[in-house]
């Protein structure tokens, strides 16, 4: 009698019975027809039956997570096709799927895997190489994803898709002329691809080809006027090209598409900042931080707009919180710099600005800054070759002008020679710098000077200077050398040190005989006022002071006049109260303004073109000083290595003029105020 083992194992009763191959591989089949025909409920009860008869069919339980796919049952999808991969782990179309579903199901990595499984196993499969591409595009690993997204196109070189994928990856790694070439790609095919037309728009405004950029968003909001990206981008391509207003109504419609977008939340700040309004850019940045509290550069844009609201604790604290939270970030340390800058405090303020320069090394701003700290520091032979980095700031206010001839910098023979020195930036530049003439003149050279406008007439009294002519007026005489009038002072080796120059400009003498018997006979002493400079200037609101407060300080037994040329409209009743003589009707241009400063015996003056003029004339010149005033000034000194009849007053706090017309007033009393026994009866 055999053993109940033996009968287990000779396959008794709870043995499986034999599979019919057969009618598994014909369920399989049916189901496979059935799906064909689009009816899912009819293909999933036969595979289920399929399965049941031989749980290891790997046919069945792919397509069950087809099925599945199909019907975004991602999860279930996901552990059906991996039951299938476990029976047969070589099947590349399956690791497609499973890819499919891993990526619609977020699990990136996941699908990553799956993918790059199905490219190992088969090449060729269809849909390996671009899924691959797109969960690599999902992970961020551009140069991967743009390789991957390549292979798909050498398979479907019309697959617009991975086109415009494989452009998006060369956007990411700033490979513009790449992503330009996918996008023009896709357009070819795909003449309104909106993504293609925003992005393409993106690429170029980083190749600074703003026109294309700016046709490419106009046209993707002609298609879909309610992208609010579109608008976005047109604002940044306006902001490049210093459309600020024209960049801030586009982030203004991003807004109203789209209301708490992040990216132009933030960029209208900075929009705002460049337009002056840094109350509202404040506003702006700190709706972007709402959103995303620990953006470094959004933080540090907003101690920008806190020192333009001359907010400089507040400044400082959000520099050091961007800092704290990316140590090495370029535009913070910027921003700090500029607050010590502010405060006064240079040491510290060169540091900051180093900083910047060892972490972006063409940074323009902060090569300038770093020059401009050495300026203020007295260290001209390391500061003055820094000044020339102002070509390449962004939105310099006066853009490089490139002659065929040579930028002469001191290294060259002049004898025989003919030098053109061409002006740049504000008048008082041209008044300051011009002096070099002569100097040029005694080195042999022949000197062209070309000048503004209202300069010409009065820079015939230069000496040394063989023709004068008129910036953007007609052709330029022929000249061998260039040199721009604020590169002379490195040319020549400027320094605190040197001798401070005597008068160089003088009034034209008819004029002056003009405006003596226009003024009539000296009663009192004349003191010449200068209070306010060009609106247009970036820091006229710390430089300029009104009328009534210069008035003030006026003590009587004094003549006042006004050297201004534009007054503005609030100042009139204050003139008029003081008795104050306006002729700035009467003052043509410079020529006019020397001949009446010709006669004052004293000129009061912010730092504007007229203190340049009234010193440059050997005119006793009282200069009112902000508390960090330009480079040229020195800090801490009452005089001033450029003019011999100069004398500086200088704030002792930002924007407090009190102390300063204070200090005019007791110098006025002591030197120009008459006693009473010798007043004119």
């Amino acid at each position: 009698m055999q053993s109940p083992a033996s009968s287990e194992q000779a396959g008794g009763p709870t043995s499986l019975p034999p599979v019919d191959a057969e009618v598994v591989d014909a369920l399989i089949d049916q189901a496979v027809a059935a799906l064909d025909q689009g009816h899912t409920q009819q293909a999933r009860a036969g595979l289920e039956r399929a399965l049941a008869l031989d749980a290891r069919q790997f046919d069945a339980w792919h397509l069950l997570g087809v099925i599945a796919l199909q019907a975004r049952d991602f999860a279930r999808a996901i552990e059906l096709i991996e039951q299938a991969n476990a029976i047969d782990p070589d099947v590349a179309m399956a690791h497609v799927n499973l890819g499919v579903a891993s990526m619609e199901s977020g699990l990136h990595e996941k699908a990553e895997q799956a993918f790059l499984r199905a490219v190992t196993l088969d090449p060729q499969e269809p849909g390996a190489f671009l899924g691959h591409g797109a969960a690599l595009m999902a992970l961020k690993r551009w140069e991967g994803a743009a390789d991957s997204l390549g292979k798909a196109l050498e398979q479907q070189p019309g697959n617009a898709e991975a086109q415009f994928n494989r452009g998006n990856a060369f956007l990411e790694l700033k490979r513009f002329e790449a992503a330009v070439d996918s996008y023009d790609k896709v357009l070819a095919v795909h003449a309104n691809h909106v993504g293609a037309l925003i992005n393409r728009a993106h690429a170029c405004l980083a190749l600074k080809r703003y026109e294309e950029a700016i046709q490419n968003c106009q046209k993707a909001n002609a298609l879909q006027p309610d992208r609010a990206s579109a608008y976005t981008v047109l604002g940044e391509t306006c902001m490049a090209m210093g459309g600020y207003a024209e960049a801030l109504a586009s982030y203004d419609r991003a807004l109203a598409l789209q209301p708490g977008q992040f990216v132009p939340l933030a960029n209208r700040g900075s929009a705002l900042l460049k337009l002056g309004r840094a109350t509202e850019a404040i506003h702006s940045f700190e709706q972007a931080l709402a959103i995303e509290p620990q953006h470094a550069t959004v933080i540090s844009n907003l101690a920008g707009a806190l020192r333009e609201a001359e907010r400089w604790d507040d400044a400082w604290a959000f520099c050091q919180k961007a800092l704290q939270i990316e140590p090495l970030h370029a535009g913070a340390h910027m921003n700090r710099g500029n607050v010590l800058l502010d405060r006064g405090e240079l040491p510290a303020a060169r540091e900051a600005f180093a900083t910047v320069v060892s972490l972006q090394p063409d940074d323009a701003d902060a090569q300038w800054s770093l020059g401009w700290c050495d300026l203020l520091l007295g260290d001209w032979t390391r500061g003055l070759p820094q000044l020339e980095w102002r070509w390449r700031k962004p939105g310099f206010t006066s853009p490089v002008r490139n002659f065929s001839k040579p930028l002469w910098l001191g290294q060259d023979d002049l004898r025989g020679r003919t030098i053109l020195l061409h002006a740049e930036q504000g008048l008082g530049d041209t008044v300051q710098f011009c002096r070099y003439a002569s100097q040029l003149s005694a080195m042999g050279a022949r000197v062209l000077l070309e000048v503004q406008p209202p300069l010409k007439q009065l820079m015939g009294s230069l000496a040394g200077v063989a023709q004068v002519v008129v910036k953007g007026e007609g052709f330029l005489p022929p000249f061998d050398v260039h040199c721009p009038l604020m590169s002379l002072p490195q040319a020549f080796g400027a320094h605190p040190a040197m001798a401070p120059a005597g008068a160089y400009l003088h009034a034209d003498r008819a004029l002056a005989e003009a405006w003596a018997e226009r003024l009539g006979p000296r009663v009192s002493p004349r003191v010449g006022l200068v209070w306010s400079g060009n609106m247009a200037h970036r820091n006229d609101r710390l430089r300029s002071l009104s009328a009534a407060a210069l008035l003030q300080a006026m003590p009587p037994g004094i003549q006042l006049y006004s050297l201004q040329k534009d007054i503005r409209a609030t100042d009139r009743p204050a003139l008029q109260a003081h008795g104050v003589a306006d002729f700035s009707a009467e003052l043509r241009d410079f020529a006019d303004t020397a001949a009446l400063v010709e006669q004052m015996d004293l000129v009061v003056s912010v730092d504007t073109s007229v203190a340049h003029l009234a010193a440059a004339m050997g005119k006793p010149t009282w200069i009112l000083l902000t508390k960090m005033p330009d480079w040229r000034w020195l800090m801490a000194r009452p005089d001033t290595p450029w003019y011999a009849s100069a004398r500086l007053f200088r704030q002792g706090h930002w924007g407090r003029w009190d102390d300063v017309l204070a200090q005019v007033g007791q110098a006025l009393h002591k030197e120009l105020a008459k006693p009473p026994s010798s007043a004119l009866q």
